[in-house]
């Protein structure tokens, strides 16, 4: 087994967890974790500043009382000096290092050497790096999001306990939802003479004071009872746990509005007091639904805590042979109703989400179907008149195409006939002439038929070509080429 933290210091060389004499499961790339937390740096660190606030206890000797202690430790003071010296005081009963994040999804308020620093001093095992990881720089509450829990039970009575735990808690933003995903990273390591070393990572200040009330309540019990260091476990579980009634009661406040109106929306009719339904009430309900299904698996990652801390706990009371009265066995019981019950709420709410989330689609789908119809309808209609107004169309047609035919037939035979007026037209000029007086007073010996055809054949084969050139339109042609 790997020494106790306050036996053997880490050399100012030693790169944790390649070099760090620390527990690493069977089987795990310590080189492997050392390379992910490199790549991971910019995102879990600050690259300078920040730092780790220290709390640890000392007990007075003439009340025997906890005195609390408090300091914060520079990132360049950890990195020059490391944390040696402040476990090597004298009576202190716990020592709890905590980093805050520079914000909720932001990095860890701390430099990549300082953070491996403290964990080389203190030793801790590599599966916390796992619960690390799930911290750092994020865009939302679902990268990364992760409930681990790990233990390691050593014969000397010293044990490892490290989890992350999500929790949710008002934000009091006064916009927006209330509510906001929080996590909180835990490590502990008990000692045999159940000293406590703990490191946390993102702890409120009611998480603070619930924890100092903890191990208050804790060196009450060190000695009477071996499981007495999970005390703030104990303490940290009930607080993650302590707003899931007010959460669920939202959360069902929530789909019962959607619930109201999926089942009491017609489908055929709208009247005036029916709701007003909209895709935007499917895409709403089915966030809804995601919300609910994340806190499922914090409430699962809660549960799944406790059921490791009860363990831990059956384990450290059969090793000890001394009578516990203490109540953590009943405590622990009660929270685990609690959850449980919890557990079965949201359940219940993620069946009425998707049933509800089901029928909203059914109804929008069925009134869209109604309106297609309808539209359908009206276009089908529009086509037949269309279609009517078509045939009519073709009818008129048909009958102008006919009178235009007609037209042409009857234009063609008055063409025929104004040809041949106009062929005899010469001839009717020269019989008029020869009628009137003109020729009246000529001497007897002139020839009247000869002279006819001497003027009429000329202008009859003159009238001729006129026609033969109207016909061809070569007058035309000239016309245009002179212009």
């Amino acid at each position: 087994m790997h020494p106790l933290i306050y036996e053997v210091l880490p050399s100012q060389e030693e790169r944790y967890p390649v070099d760090a004499d620390c527990y690493a499961p069977t089987g795990e790339d310590r080189g492997l974790c050392d390379q992910r937390l490199r790549n991971e740096s910019l995102g879990l660190f600050q690259v300078a500043g920040g730092g780790v606030n220290l709390m640890w206890s000392i007990r007075d000797d003439e009340c025997q009382n906890l005195l609390p202690q408090r300091q914060f430790i520079t990132s360049e003071e950890v990195e020059r000096h490391g944390i040696h010296q402040y476990w090597k005081r004298d009576k202190w009963q716990y020592l709890m290092f905590v980093v805050q994040p520079t914000f909720s999804w932001g990095h860890l308020s701390i430099t990549e050497d300082a953070f491996r620093k403290i964990l080389a001093s203190l030793r801790i095992f590599t599966p916390f790096l796992q619960v690390v990881h799930t911290f750092g720089q994020k865009t939302n509450d679902k990268q990364r999001a992760r409930d681990l829990v790990y233990d390691r039970l050593y014969p000397s009575a010293t044990y490892e306990f490290c989890y992350n735990i999500r929790y949710f808690e008002l934000n009091g933003r006064g916009r927006g939802n209330p509510w906001s995903l929080r996590q909180t990273g835990v490590y502990q390591k008990c000692m045999s003479n159940e000293r406590s070393v703990w490191l946390l990572l993102n702890y409120s200040n009611y998480l603070s004071d619930r924890v100092s009330a903890a191990l208050a309540e804790e060196s009450n019990l060190v000695g009477a009872c071996a499981a007495s260091p999970l005390v703030p476990h104990i303490f940290i579980l009930s607080t993650a746990a302590r707003n899931w009634d007010q959460y669920t009661e939202n959360l069902g406040q929530k789909v019962m509005l959607f619930e109201e109106k999926a089942y009491s929306s017609r489908i055929d009719e709208k009247y005036l007091d029916d709701y007003e339904l909209l895709f935007a009430d499917v895409q709403k309900i089915a966030l809804l639904g995601d919300t609910i299904t994340v806190a499922t698996t914090v409430i699962k990652g809660q549960r799944a805590t406790l059921s490791r801390c009860s363990k831990l706990h059956i384990k450290l009371h059969g090793r000890n042979l001394r009578k516990c009265n203490c109540d953590m066995t009943s405590t622990l019981s009660m929270l685990k109703v609690d959850l449980q019950h919890y557990h079965e709420v949201l359940l219940g709410l993620v069946r009425t989400t998707s049933k509800t989330t089901q029928l909203l689609s059914a109804i929008l789908a069925t009134r869209a179907n109604d309106s297609l119809r309808a539209i359908m309808a009206t276009i089908q209609t529009g086509i037949a008149e269309l279609q009517l107004q078509s045939r009519k169309t073709g009818l008129d047609t048909a009958s102008l195409l006919k009178i235009t035919t007609q037209g042409h037939k009857d234009g063609f035979i008055i063409k025929v006939l104004t040809q041949i007026a106009t062929v005899f037209l010469p001839a009717s000029l020269v019989a008029t002439l020869f009628s009137s007086t003109i020729f009246s007073n000529s001497s007897n010996n002139i020839s009247y038929v000869s002279l006819y055809f001497t003027i009429t054949v000329p202008l009859l084969l003159v009238t001729i070509l006129l026609l033969f050139f109207l016909e061809k339109g070569l007058w035309l042609q000239r016309l245009f080429r002179n212009s």
